[in-house]
Order: C-alpha cells, then sequence, then structure tokens
C-alpha cells in the first residue's frame, strides 16, 4: 500500500474521532447525569493535556529515536483509556479517564506531523494532499455521527469514537517507517 494512503488514512480517522468525539461527547455526559460545571472541567482537561503531555511524548520519541513506536502506542493507550468510559460512573471517574485519554491523545498529531514531513522527504507540496483527509474526515464524522444519533441512543457514541479509534490504531500500525525511527 503507496505510504499516500497510509498517511492519509491516519489522518482521516484522527480527524473523524475528533469531529466525532468533540461534537457530540458533551451531550452524552449530559445524559449521564454531568451538571454543566463538570462538563466543562471534563472538556478542559483535553486542553490542559495538549499543554502539557506533548512535551513529554516528544522528549521521550526524540531522545530515544522511537517516533513510529510513540505514534502507535499513543493511539493504543487512547484506546485502551477511551474503553475506560464504558465502565466508569460519576464526575470523579470520568475525570481520570479524560485525563489518561488526554494525555495519550496529545501526542498523537506533533508527532505524526513530524512523522509525515520526513515521509515526504522534502516534498512538502504533498502535504496538503495528505492532510486533505483529516478534513474529509472531520466533515464525515460530524455528519455522519450527527445522522446517526437523530434515531439512535447517545450511548452508541462510545462505539462510534472505539471504531474510530480502532481504525486509527490500524492506520499507526500500516505506517511507513520513519527515517528516524
Amino acid at each position: 500500500m503507496s505510504p499516500y494512503w497510509r498517511l492519509s488514512g491516519w489522518y482521516l480517522f484522527y480527524f473523524a474521532y475528533i469531529g466525532g468525539f468533540s461534537s457530540f461527547f458533551t451531550l452524552y455526559l449530559q445524559q449521564r447525569s454531568l451538571s454543566a460545571w463538570e462538563i466543562g472541567v471534563l472538556m478542559s482537561a483535553i486542553q490542559l493535556m495538549r499543554l502539557v503531555a506533548p512535551a513529554g511524548w516528544g522528549w521521550i520519541a526524540d531522545r530515544y529515536g522511537r517516533r513510529d513506536a510513540m505514534v502507535k502506542a499513543s493511539g493504543i493507550l487512547t484506546l485502551a483509556s477511551f474503553a475506560g468510559f464504558f465502565v466508569v460512573d460519576g464526575f470523579a471517574g470520568h475525570l481520570f479517564v479524560m485525563i489518561a485519554m488526554a494525555a495519550a491523545w496529545s501526542a498523537a498529531l506533533p508527532l505524526m506531523e513530524a512523522k509525515t514531513l520526513d515521509a515526504l522527504r522534502g516534498r512538502v507540496e504533498g502535504y496538503g494532499r495528505i492532510r486533505l483527509w483529516g478534513s474529509v474526515g472531520f466533515i464525515a464524522a460530524v455528519v455522519g455521527v450527527g445522522a446517526w444519533l437523530e434515531t439512535r441512543p447517545l450511548a452508541s457514541l462510545l462505539w462510534i469514537c472505539t471504531a474510530l479509534l480502532v481504525g486509527l490504531v490500524a492506520c499507526a500500525i500500516a505506517l511507513p517507517p520513519s527515517s528516524t525511527g
């Protein structure tokens, strides 16, 4: 399989997950009887982890030359921690899972951007064609998940997000190796 499609597939699933999760997860939390304040704290945990976690992930990837492994680990750890939403109850449980999921998730995009540019080997004009699939995934997920949830229970959002993360992990495993590991 062409590196173009393997890279594009990763972006498609990454941004499809963002579209499905960020657009509808607050509604799921509301249905779980969490207050507006609690939902705000939970969703802000994602932004906090985006400030803190990427530096640590990047340092590990650079220090040990394991960018490829870190992209895969980020996807697998995100999927594993997201599974916690199937079993937690109450604010504290949701907060723990959200922090774990967001810490793992925050590593993915910065590492993947470096990996994509490495794969392009100076032909940066190809970046837009690869990254375009992220926009396609986001739009398709927002529209598709929204239509799905019009007639299905909000709890099915967990299964949709899980499926998107499984797709992301599969794409991460299929990625071409980087020249820097």
